[in-house]
């Protein structure tokens, strides 16, 4: 049976325990989605989720899912469920777990500025990916995620720079989690740093 066109996409944040920030958090999220299989070079694009204002400990925040055809941009305080995954944010077939690299990173913002953040990202993953063509996928994401964590080490605003919250983790796919012709399937990843403790929910839905 073909692979189905799923979706990728945050779902929610909790907060377990804040960060060592003065006052509330206002964490964000970046997921860089790597498509493997495109030719001539591996297709790459950076979607930054939030930053949600005012999280403390013990809070869930959600991001809210996209109607079909509507443009976020007209209301661009919410934090909208965007499509990580596909061109143009459609959804893609992974006809392979193995045909794709999802990484998710997260940050505390302060005085920086997350969409200069993602730019920075989405530079480093490209050249990362150029400079690691000959390695193995395992050594091209032990690579991706140091090239990631460096380059959100980069001010983008001052004199309080946004930390980052942990080390970038592999979103790990599998065939289970891509079989959604049943429903989404969601799975989270457990994020530590900064002083703070977050869970972050991925959601995979058939496109």
């Amino acid at each position: 049976m073909a692979a189905l066109p799923v979706t990728i996409a945050v779902k929610n944040i909790k907060c377990r325990i804040e960060t060592d920030e003065v006052g509330a958090d206002e964490p964000y999220v970046l997921v860089t989605a790597i498509d493997l299989k495109t030719f001539p070079l591996p297709t790459v694009e950076v979607t930054r989720y939030g930053p949600w204002g005012d999280v403390d400990k013990g809070e869930t925040h959600s991001t809210m899912p996209l109607q079909p055809g509507f443009n976020p941009d007209n209301l661009p305080g919410i934090v909208w469920r965007r499509n990580a995954w596909g061109p143009s944010g459609n959804a893609k077939a992974i006809a392979s777990p193995q045909d794709a690299i999802i990484l998710v990173s997260m940050m505390e913002h302060d005085d920086g500025e997350p969409s200069a953040a993602r730019t920075i990202v989405k530079g480093a993953v490209v050249s990362s990916l150029a400079a690691s063509s000959s390695l193995s996928r395992a050594q091209k994401v032990q690579k991706l995620i140091a090239d990631i964590n460096g380059a959100l080490e980069i001010p983008t605003g001052a004199p309080n720079f946004d930390d980052r919250v942990g080390s970038t983790q592999e979103f790990v796919l599998s065939n289970s989690l891509l079989n959604v012709a049943a429903g989404p399937k969601t799975k989270t990843l457990t994020i530590v740093g900064d002083g703070g403790k977050y869970d972050v929910k991925l959601v995979v839905t058939k496109g």
